[in-house]
């Protein structure tokens, strides 16, 4: 298993000891004998997967701080679950997929380019220091990329659309950056780094 680990502080962050935790549209009820992550759009195999499914896939453990768009971090959490890239190839993911949409179960949305969804520390997490995520922290399932802001780190994770066009989230809609790169300071729209101007109205 790798082991990640933050070398210096990213633009902008300050060290906090513990998570503060957020949840947008409330904590949502999760049964997870009905529990199903979904992995469908521009995929040759479309897929659904329950929790015991995702449990005997994992194949990714390491430590990496954790970085919040409203400037506080958590260092050296260790994260355990399964690679998005193993997901990917499971999936068969077509060429001209450029864009990953996520939906949780409370309705959050958000977007995440493919080359960071294909980073090999882009993880479905299941696991947070030792221990099945909390339902405030996720469960049964979360987005973890070590270089992206958490808001791109949707938790309690439902589906997974791959997309060839670009589409706002629920935070992108309201004016943060289509990526969201932490190291180069990509909190918002038009910010430093990289960024997009296309938008689509909505996502069906």
């Amino acid at each position: 298993m790798d082991q990640v680990q933050a070398k210096q502080v990213p633009p902008g962050q300050r060290y906090i000891p513990r998570f503060i935790i957020y949840a947008e549209f409330g904590i949502p009820k999760v049964d997870i004998g009905k529990y199903k992550l979904k992995v469908e759009g521009l995929v040759e195999r479309r897929l659904e997967l329950n929790y015991e499914d995702l449990k005997k896939l994992v194949d990714l453990e390491y430590v990496s701080d954790f970085h919040c768009v409203t400037g506080w971090s958590v260092a050296d959490v260790r994260w355990r679950g399964v690679s998005l890239r193993k997901i990917m190839d499971m999936a068969g993911v077509k060429n001209d997929a450029r864009w990953l949409f996520t939906i949780s179960l409370d309705g959050y949305t958000t977007t995440i380019s493919i080359e960071d969804a294909r980073d090999p520390r882009a993880m479905i997490v299941i696991e947070i220091n030792g221990k099945p995520l909390t339902i405030e922290q996720g469960f049964p399932a979360r987005i973890f990329i070590p270089h992206l802001y958490g808001w791109k780190g949707a938790k309690w994770i439902e589906r997974l659309v791959f997309i060839d066009h670009y589409v706002d989230g629920y935070w992108e809609e309201r004016g943060y950056h289509e990526r969201g790169n932490v190291w180069e300071e990509e909190r918002f729209k038009g910010s430093s780094g990289r960024h997009l101007r296309r938008r689509v109205a909505g996502f069906t």
